[in-house]
C-alpha cells in the first residue's frame, strides 16, 4: 500500500500509473524525468485529466494559443494537417437542433468552417469542444465546408479534414463538392436527409453574407485546480514525500479539489489575465510558440512561472522556506526552465540564468536556435497565399 500524492488515500500498488507532472497536452512527454512521477494512482490520473488538464487544455484562450503554434512550424514542403481553431458557438440554429444541443464554429488554415452540433454540458459549459466523455461516448455531427483560399493548397485542406475531430464519435459530412478524391477515405460518412437540409441551410446562410454572431464562454477560476495539480506534482518530483505534510500543501490541495461557488484556497497564484501586468514578465519567461515553466527560488520558497507563447502568463507558489532544508535549497539552486514544443515533439531544459541570457541575445543556444531558424523559414507562408 501507498499513497497517492493527489487524493491522498493509500492504495495497492497496482493501482498506481505514470503521471507527467508537465501534462502531456502542453509536452510533458518531452520533460526531464524529474518531473515524471509512479505515485499517482489511475483514478486520479484518469479524472484530473479530464476535469483539470482537459478543464485549463480547453479554456477557449488556451485552447487557441496551443493549437496556433502548430501553424508556426508548418512546413508547406512537407504537407501535415492543421488542427482547426474553436471559434465559440454560432448563433445559426440549423434544421431539427434539440435545446440541449450547441452549434459550435470551427475554422481551419485557409478558412475553412466546420460547424460542429453537439450536447451542451452545463457543469463544463467554458469546454470548447464540450465534455471529453460525453464526446467519446455520445455521437454528433459535423458539417464541413471549403474556403475559396482552400484551392492555393487543397492537400492541407485535405489532411486538415482528415485529422479534424479523429478519434471522436462525430459523424463528418462532407457539404462541398469534392471531384477526383472519396471523403469516405477520410472519415467522412453519407449524408442523410436531415444532413441535406443542414447543407442547405449553411449554404444558404454563408452565400447571402448573413451576420453571423459568436459568442465563447469563459469561466473566471478555470486554472486554479491545474496550477495546484502543477505545483504539487513538482514538489513532491523535487522535495519527496515530507512536503506533503506541510500546512501549506494541504493549502494546495483544496486548491486541487476546490468547486465551483466554494470560498478560494489560500494559496498564491497569479495570471496575467486578472492582473495588471505590463508584459515584460510574459516575454522575459516564455518563448514564442512553446510551453515553457519556470521554477524558481523567490523570497519565500519555490515558485512556478507556467507561460504560453510569451502571451499567457500564470504564476504559483510551490513550497515555502520554512518547509525546506539545505538540500532541497540546493535542488533549485538558481532555477530551471523547461522549453517545450509538442508540435516537434521536443523539450529543452535550461539554467534560469543561462535562459535569461538567451532571451537577452547574450547567450546562443543550439536547440534552440536551431527550432526558432526551422520557425521562421515559412513565417510568411499563409501571407502570401
Amino acid at each position: 500500500m501507498r499513497e497517492c500524492i493527489y487524493c491522498r488515500n493509500q492504495k495497492d500498488d497496482d493501482e498506481f500509473t505514470l503521471e507527467h507532472v508537465l501534462p502531456q497536452f502542453i509536452g510533458g512527454a518531452y520533460a526531464p524525468d524529474e518531473l515524471k512521477t509512479r505515485d499517482v494512482c489511475k483514478k486520479c490520473n484518469s479524472n484530473l485529466g479530464l476535469f483539470v488538464d482537459a478543464g485549463f487544455e480547453k479554456s477557449w484562450l488556451v485552447h487557441n494559443h496551443l493549437k496556433s503554434a502548430a501553424h508556426a512550424f508548418f512546413n508547406p514542403e512537407k504537407p501535415t494537417g492543421l488542427p482547426f481553431v474553436c471559434m465559440g458557438s454560432s448563433d445559426l440554429q440549423p434544421p431539427e437542433m434539440s435545446d440541449g444541443e450547441v452549434c459550435e464554429l470551427w475554422l481551419g488554415p485557409l478558412g475553412e468552417r466546420v460547424y460542429w452540433i453537439r450536447e451542451t454540458d452545463e457543469r463544463l459549459y467554458w469546454y470548447s469542444g464540450g465534455n471529453p466523455r460525453t464526446v467519446k461516448k455520445k455521437k454528433s455531427r459535423a458539417y464541413f465546408i471549403f474556403s475559396e483560399r482552400s484551392n492555393k493548397n487543397i492537400v492541407l485542406s485535405w489532411l486538415s479534414f482528415k485529422e479534424c475531430f479523429e478519434g471522436k464519435k462525430v459523424k463528418k459530412i462532407m457539404c462541398s463538392t469534392v471531384e477526383g478524391a472519396d471523403p469516405l477515405k477520410i472519415g467522412f460518412s453519407n449524408p442523410d436527409e436531415l444532413d441535406h437540409e443542414r447543407i442547405n441551410y449553411f449554404f444558404t446562410h454563408t452565400r447571402q453574407n448573413e451576420r453571423e454572431v459568436g459568442s465563447a464562454a469563459m469561466y473566471l477560476h478555470y486554472d486554479i485546480r491545474f496550477l495546484a495539480k502543477i505545483a504539487i506534482g513538482v514538489s513532491y518530483c523535487l522535495f519527496g514525500k515530507k512536503i506533503l505534510n506541510t500546512d501549506y500543501m494541504q493549502e494546495l490541495n483544496k486548491a486541487l479539489w476546490y468547486r465551483q461557488g466554494e470560498e478560494l484556497p489560500n494559496v498564491n497564484f497569479g495570471s496575467n489575465l486578472r492582473s495588471k501586468d505590463d508584459g515584460l514578465l510574459s516575454e522575459m519567461l516564455g518563448c514564442e510558440n512553446a510551453v515553457t515553466l519556470t521554477l524558481l527560488p523567490n523570497p519565500v520558497g519555490l515558485g512556478i512561472n507556467l507561460n504560453i507563447s510569451s502571451s499567457l502568463n500564470w504564476v504559483a507558489q510551490c513550497a515555502l522556506n520554512e518547509d525546506l532544508d539545505d538540500e532541497d535549497l540546493q535542488k533549485i539552486g538558481n532555477g530551471l526552465v523547461i522549453v517545450s514544443f509538442k508540435t516537434l515533439q521536443k523539450g529543452i531544459a535550461l539554467e534560469y540564468p543561462d535562459f535569461l541570457a538567451y532571451k537577452i541575445g547574450s547567450y546562443q543556444h543550439d536547440g534552440l536556435n536551431e527550432i526558432y531558424n526551422q520557425m521562421g523559414k515559412h513565417k510568411d507562408y499563409f501571407k502570401n497565399l
